[in-house]
């Protein structure tokens, strides 16, 4: 049996779907591999990235606002492992979300990526003249009704443009939970199906089938996914630890340095930032990591900007 053959045989039977049902084998086997392809991608792109960026990514990050209170008393290698750890499973998710948001078009080939601005995928039904636009989001969040508000403002700048070669085409816009939603409604113009309805749509089942199915094909790209960015999670750990250390022995998380460095100019942090950093740096090539130089080179170039700028939008979350 082949790797793709195995693949659409473990889903199935995980899910209990019986051959010849739902979705196509090659479909099936194409839908988990993107699954770890993506998350592959993603997970460890943003992880080894972060490394030579950690003043801009997580430090920068830090709130002491509510970290304070969270975490005072820790050692600074209690504190440093914490705000990484968190850091690091945000960003799990999120290369799980992408993952996750990319399945409908290898189990569905009426589903296609989107060229429209703002628009995830696509689905058209030539017998009714449809035309369906999808937003899709892994899970319930915070700000709902600004991603709704952007779905709106472009389906209708899709609307115009495919009203241009077909003036009675219906478009429908779709915002999509692809876990979490358990009732489907219709508002404010926008179908909001639940998160079962969707996947049936998605697979051609029944809501029941294409949980379990959907279930079984992340469950399947778990067992493939060789992501292991352990040695990037230590070395951010390493850089943490050294750089917010104060003079106590165990050191204790700087937070006078953190007040300075969160909320006054940098001209008046950026000599301690070079210092803290250099002793980082030390630190880290003590321990072997094979990027140290890349964390050498970004940092002379993060030094040489008048003033810091937003942090970079990986996970696009305080720490």
């Amino acid at each position: 049996m082949s790797d793709a053959a195995q693949i659409a045989a473990n889903v199935r039977r995980t899910s209990g779907l019986p051959p010849g049902v739902g979705p196509k084998d090659e479909w099936i086997a194409a839908a988990v591999q993107g699954f770890v392809e993506v998350f592959d991608y993603w997970y460890i792109r943003v992880m080894k990235g972060a490394v030579p960026k950690y003043r801009t990514v997580v430090i920068q990050r830090i709130n002491p606002l509510i970290r304070r209170i969270q975490y005072e008393g820790l050692d600074c290698a209690a504190f440093a492992a914490r705000i990484v750890e968190d850091y690091n499973s945000r960003n799990f998710v999120t290369a799980g979300g992408w993952a996750i948001e990319g399945l409908p078009p290898n189990l569905n080939q009426a589903f296609q990526k989107s060229a429209a601005k703002g628009i995830d995928l696509q689905r058209s039904d030539p017998a009714s003249n449809e035309h369906h636009l999808y937003v899709i989001k892994s899970g319930l969040g915070t700000r709902n009704s600004d991603i709704v508000g952007a779905l709106k403002r472009h389906s209708r700048e899709a609307e115009k443009l495919l009203r241009q070669s077909s003036p009675k085409v219906k478009v429908t816009a779709n915002y999509i939970i692809a876990a979490g939603k358990t009732t489907s409604t219709f508002e404010d113009a926008v179908r909001r199906p639940s998160s079962a309805e969707f996947w049936a749509e998605a697979t051609g089942l029944t809501e029941e089938q294409a949980v379990e199915f959907v279930l079984a094909v992340a469950i399947e790209a778990g067992h493939l996914v060789k992501s292991d960015a352990s040695e990037h999670v230590q070395a951010l750990r390493t850089l943490l630890e050294s750089y917010l250390a104060d003079a106590n022995t165990p050191p204790r998380v700087d937070w006078d340095f953190l007040k300075l460095r969160l909320f006054r100019k940098k001209s008046e942090w950026a000599a301690e930032d070079k210092r803290r950093h250099q002793k980082a740096l030390e630190a880290l090539k003590a321990t072997g990591y094979g990027k140290a130089n890349e964390v050498a080179a970004e940092a002379a170039a993060q030094e040489a900007k008048p003033e810091d700028t937003d942090a970079e939008d990986d996970d696009a979350a305080e720490n």
